[in-house]
């Protein structure tokens, strides 16, 4: 007979601004989490930099919440703006931020004004620098918070650092609070279950656990045959039904029509441009060497998992690079963006990691592959 021992776990209510309750419900370790709220209160603006899928949204509405209780305001319709930014937005935001930096600047006006602005997708904006020009003469502790999200650094970054007083926040898929969000969010999703049905299903507590893994080996495959610029977020696993029949069919829809022909599409142009730097391995191999569902009468009518053949991305024509020539990886940040702006991103990351672990890595995107992969999720979801 199974014995279920409840615990009951009391903590401040966000209403009470309690970090710990961000802490709790957001699923991000403190001294991340204290560091992230520590730049956004003192510099007032911050840019959420990574992967498409990282949780970068989330995170800045959940921040943006925190700061408006902490400033002893109540959640009311307005208090926080989102502005959703595409390419042909540009002249909207421009104009939107000038009208703002005039309500600043005047006697009056300034009530009606959100007291944190969200700007979601700012690496649709060409000129990071122009759009925000019009807030150098705003009175500064008048303005608005405000919180960006982009899937990767521009050559932008150090004139927005140095003249509007930005400060980057990159979020990566193997730093945290991303590598470990996966496991946390399906660990507290699974112990809920298990609350409401008064026991304990150890196999799927056994595929909970193997979901993770997955993720970390696609991105370390596609880490050896492009580069961790392509690599995907955890949002794409989220949503893990789960009952044992029920999630077997949703992660074969998912390998079948989301993951394959995303990792098809991202090797393709990592060969084109590192060439070939490792023997070939199907990840799918791995897959069902670890696979967690037991095998039952119905085996044979599940649908297969689909495999990517070296052939299928055109591994055969690349050769292996001789020793002594360009053999090595070169950043895809480096291929398509400005190497001293990186550099000055790592190193301000390494200073505000100081006394704790560090965090600092190059968490630039492909844009074109978060296309392709949200797409993907859209068509599977």
């Amino acid at each position: 007979q199974n014995l279920l021992l409840t615990t009951f776990i009391s903590h401040t209510g966000i209403s009470e601004n309690s970090l710990d309750c961000l802490v709790f419900e957001t699923l991000i370790p403190k001294p991340v989490l204290q560091r992230y709220t520590s730049l956004l209160m003192e510099h007032r603006r911050i840019i959420l930099s990574g992967p498409s899928g990282t949780g970068k949204s989330y995170l800045a509405h959940r921040l943006s919440e925190y700061v408006v209780l902490r400033e002893g305001r109540e959640l009311t319709d307005g208090i926080i703006a989102t502005f959703n930014v595409d390419h042909k937005s540009s002249k909207e935001l421009r104009q939107y931020l000038s009208n703002l930096a005039d309500q600043c600047n005047g006697e009056t006006g300034a009530v009606d004004m959100p007291l944190v602005i969200i700007l979601d997708n700012l690496h649709h904006i060409s000129s990071l620098g122009e759009i925000f020009n019009g807030l150098l003469n705003c009175k500064y502790h008048k303005c608005p918070y405000i919180i960006g999200t982009m899937n990767q650094a521009t050559s932008s970054t150090p004139n927005l650092q140095l003249h509007h007083n930005f400060r980057w926040v990159l979020c990566a898929n193997h730093m945290e609070p991303v590598s470990g969000f996966l496991g946390r969010f399906l660990r507290r999703k699974l112990i809920e279950t298990e609350i409401g049905w008064r026991m304990r299903n150890a196999e799927l507590v056994k595929i909970i656990d193997w979901i993770p893994k997955v993720w970390q080996h696609l991105n370390k495959f596609l880490e050896t045959h492009s580069s961790s610029d392509v690599t995907i977020g955890p949002r794409l696993f989220l949503s893990c039904p789960l009952d044992v029949d029920g999630s077997r069919v949703w992660f074969t829809d998912l390998w079948n029509y989301s993951i394959i022909p995303y990792l098809l599409e991202a090797v393709r142009e990592g060969l084109q441009l590192y060439g070939r730097r490792t023997p070939w391995e199907d990840p799918a191999k791995w897959v069902m060497d670890t696979y967690p569902w037991a095998a039952t009468p119905q085996h044979h009518e599940w649908p297969p998992l689909l495999q990517l053949r070296p052939e299928d991305v055109g591994f055969d024509g690349y050769s292996v690079p001789r020793e002594g020539t360009s053999s090595k990886q070169v950043p895809c940040s480096e291929v398509g963006g400005d190497p001293l702006m990186n550099m000055l991103i790592r190193l301000q990351e390494a200073a505000s990691c100081s006394g704790l672990q560090s965090y600092d890595s190059d968490s630039n995107s492909n844009s074109h592959h978060d296309d392709i992969l949200d797409s993907s999720l859209e068509s599977t979801l």
